[in-house]
């Protein structure tokens, strides 16, 4: 059992289950509704940021703070959103990632309110999930239960709909789906879990900075949800697993480690073209294909 690890890799199994999360909440909408995101960081750091000023300015609970920061996440993606899906492909990317860099401007410039460069720290949380095995177990029974409710999503007439959007926008709107409304529909629920992973974090590290909104952390979800696979619901809970267990060995060895680490994804990339769990995925089905045509 992972509480029974070192601290320092429980911490890590704790950053893994929040990365995990962040990049399934990211893949609802590039590897369902096929709307790839060039800023989910910028709805994660509204999640964390918001959590953290409510704990650092008021005397509000540390589980209204925590539940504040995905529903202002969510807000906000009700506005961001309303312009982002009235584009696609590309133009749709590239206008998150702008929206994105504008909440990491705020974030930055606004001194007074957010701290700017200088970020938020000592943020107070409550003295039971001090302790790293007690915000394990709370990070894990969060995860969980967000995992849980984005399988019954895309196992839902919602989810299906949007799998037949990523494939054909056009017929799905010749058969009534209303495109539009169901990708803003995605964006927002999309937006909700990046917040939900933003505040779980800000509560692990009681600290928030403004390169939680920046396009970097961004790419990070982006090569989580590539290297475990878009198109496997357990894809980015790999790839989360598999990119900061390689972070944090590869880190150990080399002061190079972003060049050893990011030749060893582009090489996984090339040869799991459908992620690590696609690639098993598909080994399995493989294998049983064979086992169903062996008559012995």
């Amino acid at each position: 059992m992972p509480v029974f690890l070192p601290a320092g890799w429980l911490s890590l199994v704790t950053e893994m289950l929040i990365l995990a999360l962040a990049a399934c909440g990211l893949n609802l909408m590039m590897g369902y509704a096929g709307m790839v995101s060039f800023g989910p960081a910028g709805f994660y750091a509204l999640g964390a940021y918001t959590t953290a000023l409510i704990l650092v300015n008021t005397e509000i609970s540390f589980i209204l703070a925590f539940t504040a920061g995905p529903l202002f996440a969510a807000l906000a993606a009700v506005i961001i959103g309303w312009f982002c899906v009235r584009l696609t492909q590309v133009y749709f990317a590239l206008l998150t990632l702008a929206f994105s860099q504008i909440i990491h401007t705020i974030i930055l410039g606004w001194y007074s309110f957010t701290r700017g460069d200088n970020g938020i720290v000592d943020i107070p949380i409550p003295e039971v999930l001090k302790p790293i095995p007690h915000y394990y177990y709370f990070s894990l029974l969060i995860v969980v239960l967000c995992i849980a409710l984005l399988w019954m999503i895309i196992k839902s007439p919602f989810g299906k709909a949007l799998q037949c959007m990523r494939e054909n926008a056009q017929r799905a709107k010749s058969v009534g789906i209303n495109v539009r409304l169901y990708q803003l529909s995605t964006f927002v629920l999309s937006s909700f879990f990046l917040g939900i992973a933003g505040s779980l974090f800000c509560g692990f590290s009681k600290n928030v900075f403004p390169v939680y909104a920046h396009w970097g952390k961004s790419t990070e979800m982006l090569v989580v949800c590539l290297l475990g696979g878009i198109y496997n619901f357990f894809g980015p809970v790999v790839g989360a697993f598999v990119y900061l267990l390689l972070d944090k060995i590869i880190t150990g060895y080399t002061q190079y480690w972003p060049m050893v680490l990011g030749t060893i994804i582009i090489t996984l990339l090339l040869f799991f073209r459908g992620g690590i769990a696609g690639f098993i995925a598909s080994r399995v089905a493989l294998h049983q294909g064979r086992g169903a045509a062996d008559p012995s």
